[in-house]
Formats: structure tokens, C-alpha cells, sequence
């Protein structure tokens, strides 16, 4: 009696490899994605504390990050500001402070967002959006749809957990 597997079994199991690593590469990418936004959303949160004590301290909002009393890692080789996956820009007008945390995939961008905004009672409100597009205010920055197909749009309901708009 011949012992080893014939080609029929073999072709059952690389069909079976493929199907799964089908399955299983679009929840890596979501997932290396995911903890990439990580990065710019604790940098976020930093930027976001120091200039509301700036704020508290100035009765104005920051408008460089060397104002603020942390220091935001520089882009290597240069002039920006970020981390290894995000570059981080901020800035603000009517009331509002923005942090902006712009992601460059291969063919596709999409920032994350963080708005401040001084209530009449002295407190401050904050909402994060993730847009598909790279916009400095509130105004241009459109939240991606739930329904959205683009590449930067999976991202961004994968970073948001399907929520976008306000996260």
C-alpha cells in the first residue's frame, strides 16, 4: 500500500490556506492601521491638555507648538511635526482650537481631528472626527459616511469603530 496525500487532498488544502488568508489580511491591515492612529490619537490628547492650560493661562489658544509646555517629536528629517505614521498640525479661529493628525496611505489620505471649543461657562468641549480629506478647520472637514467604500473611508471607520463623525 502507497502511503502520502494525492493531489485532490493537496489542492483541498491550499485552497483552504487561501480562503482563510483572504479573510484574515484585510483584519491585519484594519488592525496594523488601528494601532498606528494609536500614535497621533495620544499625541492628540497631549497637544489637546497643554493648550488648554495655555489657554487657561493666556485667555488665548496657542498658535506653535513651541508655545505649548510639551514637547511634539519632530518629523525625522524635517521641519514638521508628528510621529513616524502622522503629521500633526493645529490651529484655530471662532473660539475653537484644532489638532489635526494627517495619515498618507499609498493612495489615499485621511485625518484624524480634535476641536476644542470654549464654552460661555468656561468649560471646554472636545469632538474627534476622522475625515477622507485633510482639512485644518471644522468647516472643511467632512466625516467620512458610514457607507463609504475609499480606501481612507475603511480606515477611518476602522480607527473610529464605525463612528466617524464623533469618537
Amino acid at each position: 500500500m502507497k502511503k502520502g496525500f494525492t493531489l485532490i487532498e493537496l489542492l483541498v488544502v491550499v485552497l483552504i490556506i487561501g480562503i482563510l488568508s483572504a479573510v484574515a489580511l484585510p483584519q491585519y491591515t484594519t488592525a496594523v492601521e488601528k494601532s498606528r492612529s494609536a500614535e497621533a490619537l495620544t499625541l492628540m490628547n497631549s497637544v489637546a491638555s497643554s493648550a488648554e492650560r495655555y489657554l487657561l493661562q493666556k485667555d488665548e489658544w496657542p498658535t506653535t507648538f513651541t508655545k505649548l509646555d510639551i514637547e511634539v517629536p519632530m518629523i525625522k528629517n524635517s521641519t514638521k511635526y508628528g510621529g513616524k505614521n502622522f503629521e500633526i498640525t493645529m490651529g484655530s479661529g471662532s473660539g475653537k482650537f484644532f489638532i489635526n493628525a494627517v495619515r498618507d496611505i499609498t493612495n489615499a489620505k485621511y485625518s484624524l481631528q480634535t476641536e476644542l471649543t470654549e464654552n460661555a461657562n468656561g468649560t471646554i468641549t472636545a469632538v474627534r472626527r476622522c475625515c477622507e480629506n485633510t482639512a485644518t478647520t471644522a468647516a472643511a472637514c467632512t466625516p467620512v459616511a458610514e457607507t463609504s467604500t475609499t480606501k481612507a473611508g475603511k480606515f477611518c471607520m476602522a480607527v473610529s469603530n464605525g463612528h466617524p463623525s464623533d469618537f
